[in-house]
């Protein structure tokens, strides 16, 4: 074979690895968050609940799968027609849930759910569910989130819970609630002041805490609770950490040079590398849904603003210039929009493609994180003394309060 033909078969091999490789991420960041798809779908009161007192104070689980099938924003809940049954459904619906609730004794209780065709009244989904009467809420959650995946192909996002800061100056905790604001409870009791709570890809909580008498450090609580340094070998006053969703590497802001930079280690805390050299201060990064770049605030123009560089530490590229404050980028799970929060008389929500273009103020606000599935965003607001936080979808609609107690902030959300 001649070296041109040679030539031409590696130039084909390369064109072929390139565009499956460029096919391959065009999957992954055509994620169907942004669908405005919906399935219409009717829920059946629940059988067996005049039989177990224990849900007498609760909301029926019917109510919290509408609650929450409506929030995903895939499902329109429609009613069946005055008079009519679950025989009837098939021309006000596509699907139905039903279930039945029995009593076990003892307090505990057992649910079953079905999702059905309204149409051939075929089982779609069905599970059934052990537990007390407090875990009614939880056990629903569990079937919401098994209705989105058997219908889209994706987690539905109801068994998922927000971390945030709760306290007033001097002694502030990290709490957790559930996506929808109920079941509100500590995570840190340690009296001290814990801030910037982020959750790793297994569910770990890290964060910021003064703890252990050090200054401010990056902490995280193993599965079982116990709680350890992150970086024991990183000096100075750590601001903000964040993990990659891919692999676990940290990205950590630290004084540990004098001015704050950023620094980069494996999912174990070691292999610690520098990845900012500026002499301004370099603070609030986060990792990209591919894991290949990170977005972080720096104020080397004289104020803040959204950068973002690779995992390197090179190719930084500046992506905001309106507004004198920009901080605290958070980028969505498929990698499309970055939202942060700008100063500009108040604190605003902002999101903004990667690339710079797109901008858009979406709610008054600050400290924004993404949903899971990236159709949400949580954010605190704060008004007359007192802050509280909010979720809202990614075009600023849907805005929802989860905390009505103040003193809550540093809103972040778990996979």
């Amino acid at each position: 074979m001649c070296w041109k033909s040679i030539l031409r078969n590696l130039l084909a091999i390369t064109l072929f690895l390139f565009l499956r490789a460029a096919a391959q991420e065009d999957f992954v960041l055509r994620s169907q968050a942004g669908s405005s798809d919906v399935t219409k779908l009717a829920i059946l009161p629940f059988s067996g609940l005049e039989g177990a007192p224990e849900f007498s104070q609760q909301a029926r689980p019917e109510e919290v799968l509408r609650a929450d099938l409506t929030y995903s924003g895939r499902f329109e809940i429609t009613a069946l027609p005055s008079g009519k049954n679950s025989a009837d459904a098939a021309g006000a619906a596509a699907m139905l849930v039903q279930g039945a609730v029995h009593p076990l004794g003892g307090g505990d209780v057992e649910i079953r759910y079905q999702l059905l065709d309204a149409t051939s009244r075929e089982p779609l989904v069905e599970k059934t569910y052990s537990g007390k009467a407090r875990d009614l809420r939880r056990l629903t959650h569990r079937f919401s989130d098994d209705v989105v995946f058997q219908v889209y192909g994706e987690r539905g996002i109801a068994s998922t819970r927000i971390a945030y800061v709760q306290g007033r100056p001097g002694h502030k905790e990290i709490w957790a609630m559930d996506y929808d604001g109920f079941n509100a409870e500590p995570l840190t009791k340690n009296g001290s002041i814990n801030l910037a709570p982020v959750f790793d890809r297994e569910g770990n909580l890290v964060w910021i805490s003064f703890q252990g008498g050090n200054g401010a450090r990056a902490w995280k609580r193993t599965p079982g609770g116990k709680t350890k340094l992150l970086l024991p070998s990183l000096g100075g006053m750590h601001s903000s950490v964040t993990v990659s969703p891919v692999d676990g590497e940290i990205a950590v802001a630290s004084s540990a040079s004098g001015q704050s930079q950023i620094y980069r280690a494996n999912a174990g805390g070691s292999g610690l590398v520098r990845l900012t050299y500026n002499d301004a201060i370099q603070t609030s990064p986060c990792w990209s849904s591919s894991g290949w770049e990170l977005a972080f605030t720096s104020d080397r123009t004289g104020h803040p603003q959204i950068y973002v560089m690779d995992r390197e530490g090179s190719s930084t590229r500046r992506l905001t210039y309106k507004g004198g404050y920009n901080d605290q980028a958070a980028w969505s799970p498929n990698g499309d929009l970055i939202a942060f929060g700008r100063l500009a008389g108040d604190w605003q929500v902002v999101t903004i493609r990667p690339d710079g273009s797109g901008e858009q103020v979406i709610a008054a606000g600050r400290n924004p994180k993404w949903s899971p599935d990236g159709r949400h965003i949580v954010y605190m607001v704060e008004w007359q003394g007192r802050s509280d936080v909010w979720t809202c979808n990614p075009d600023g609609s849907g805005r929802r309060q989860l905390t009505h107690r103040g003193n809550a902030s540093l809103p972040t959300w778990s996979p």
